[in-house]
């Protein structure tokens, strides 16, 4: 009888038990040469970083049980490491490179002070606001809980982008059935630039786990699981709308064009006036007071609303033109600037403007996600194509196109390429269902033809 073949290749238990030993031995060794060299806002992360992957690894195995692919598991826990290996890259380039001049900085020396208060419930320092200061009481929580390592910090932040990025693909996985699961993780997982701006401590990170939740959240509503999608869409516009009030706004806007537009069940068809006109009203309330308080945020950082979307644009256009990386911007006023609108706020810069290393790095990555759209042209088309069976590519199909429109009168390449990694999980959407060339059916066979033998 012949043997079975296995997928697998048996490894001895007593091989896998000294690889073990070994790399617990070597772990220990490092993390004593550090404790001996370094301060805690080093050797902290290396305590932080293994128990980070250890609570991750149930919530990973079970979706990889979920879509029955046991390579998933693989995959997705090597993006969490290198997720964190994000962080610790971000650290070194922001108090080695840039000598610590960055907002992390703000947020830790904040999060020390706060930590200690914190731990004792001693909250008479927080303060319930949004924007900075509301990052500096997450920092100092966070703190509370790990300790005020600098480097941990970062690490913890980085595990918190990376379940952004993980909620992202399981809405993707619930609600669109079409798309290429694999494709989308390969991209969105190991992306440069969501490998390392949310992996910081600070609002980008925070704003992917954010944007994340609310993700999920639609996706579960628009596949109609309603009541278990509410509840995370809540909580991803309430973080998202602590911190950048616009963005809770575009996802609240993009939810309510998915909603007009989907399909109603055909066993609900007599109650379509009733159900579509509820949900519409109830969308349109929660849109109505994000977008309010984003014109309250977006006056208090000084920007004139008064005068409406174009003037607000030329205001932030001004204001984001220093730092050493300006251009000039293709404010999206009219559809006559949409084309160079949607490739500077996506691609640019291009390699032929890059001056540095690190607007080089932003180009090249650019450059690449550029030829893999024109590669998938057919793709977008396939995407578009299934707008009214995957209310879900509505829904990220008209966030993309707002967040185009409100970003499009950045004028400096360096606060772009950060703020449009809350662009691209969604976008990436649009390019990850192929295409499927419908072909007509054969027609039948005449009776003659069906009789012969």
């Amino acid at each position: 009888m012949a043997s079975r073949r296995t997928d697998v290749a048996y490894v001895p238990p007593s091989l896998v038990a000294s690889l073990g030993l070994l790399l617990i031995a070597a772990y220990v060794a490092v993390l004593l040469i550090l404790v001996d060299r370094t301060s805690f806002d080093v050797w902290g992360a290396v305590l932080i970083a293994p128990a980070l992957v250890a609570a991750s690894v149930p919530a990973l195995r079970r979706q990889a049980a979920r879509e029955a692919d046991p390579a998933l598991f693989r995959l997705l826990l090597f993006a969490l490491v290198v997720k964190l290996a994000g962080g610790a890259i971000r650290y070194y380039v922001a108090f080695s490179v840039y000598g610590g001049q960055a907002d992390a900085t703000r947020y830790h020396n904040a999060g020390v002070q706060l930590a200690g208060p914190f731990r004792h419930l001693d909250f008479s320092a927080f303060h319930f606001v949004t924007g900075t200061r509301f990052m500096e009481n997450v920092t100092g929580a966070v703190y509370a809980i790990i300790g005020p390592s600098k480097m941990g910090g970062f690490v913890f932040f980085s595990w918190l982008g990376f379940w952004g990025l993980f909620l992202c693909y399981r809405a993707f996985a619930v609600a669109v059935p079409e798309g290429r699961r694999r494709s989308y993780a390969h991209i969105l997982f190991f992306m440069p630039s969501l490998l390392f701006w949310p992996s910081s401590i600070g609002k980008e990170a925070w704003m992917m786990f954010g944007l994340g939740l609310a993700a999920f959240g639609v996706a579960k509503i628009l596949s109609g699981d309603t009541w278990r999608g509410l509840v995370p869409l809540g909580a991803g516009l309430w973080l998202a709308g602590m911190v950048r009030p616009h963005i809770a706004a575009l996802i609240g806007v993009s939810l309510a064009a998915a909603v007009i537009t989907r399909k109603t069940k055909t066993e609900l068809r007599e109650l379509t006036p009733i159900l579509k006109g509820g949900t519409i009203v109830a969308v349109a309330v929660l849109a109505a007071v994000l977008v309010v308080r984003t014109d309250r945020f977006l006056q208090g950082a000084g920007i004139d609303t008064s005068e409406g979307v174009s003037s607000t644009l030329t205001d932030v256009q001004d204001r984001t033109g220093e730092g050493g990386s300006e251009f000039v911007p293709s404010i999206m006023d009219s559809p006559v600037r949409a084309p160079l609108a949607i490739v500077t706020v996506l691609f640019r810069p291009f390699i032929s403007e890059a001056h540095n290393a690190q607007s080089l790095y932003a180009a090249i990555e650019g450059t690449a996600l550029l030829v893999i759209c024109l590669l998938r042209w057919r793709w977008l088309l396939s995407a578009l194509r299934s707008l009214r069976r995957q209310p879900y590519v509505v829904f990220c199909l008209v966030y993309s196109g707002l967040f185009i429109v409100a970003y499009s009168s950045f004028s400096n390449f360096g606060l772009l390429a950060r703020q449009r990694v809350q662009l691209y999980p969604l976008f990436l959407v649009l390019i990850s269902i192929p295409f499927v060339l419908h072909r007509r059916p054969a027609p039948a066979p005449s009776s003659s033809e069906a009789i012969e033998v």
